[in-house]
């Protein structure tokens, strides 16, 4: 027998998120680096185009994107860790 109606809304549900970019590198040892802090600090964040074989050899960068709500947190770090100028 099939379900009637749709299940509840789940707090873990999906939802859109808005990605900005705030930060890139060819550096494969910068990128581990602000991984570790943003991780620590609980900011979600994305590197798009993170193939370390190919950053290097093609002078490529690698974008970081974070959750729109979490720009202004993320580029503070940033600039703490002399990422970024003040």
């Amino acid at each position: 027998d099939l379900v009637n109606g749709q299940p509840p809304e789940s707090e873990d549900a999906l939802r859109y998120v808005e990605m900005v970019e705030v930060f890139s590198t060819y550096n494969p040892g910068d990128i581990a680096f602000i991984k570790s802090v943003l991780d620590g600090e609980e900011i979600h964040y994305y590197f798009q185009g993170e193939n370390t074989n190919m950053l290097v050899a093609t002078g490529a960068y690698a974008r970081l994107l974070v959750q729109e709500d979490q720009v202004e947190r993320a580029r503070e770090i940033l600039q703490e860790l002399e990422f970024l100028e003040k």
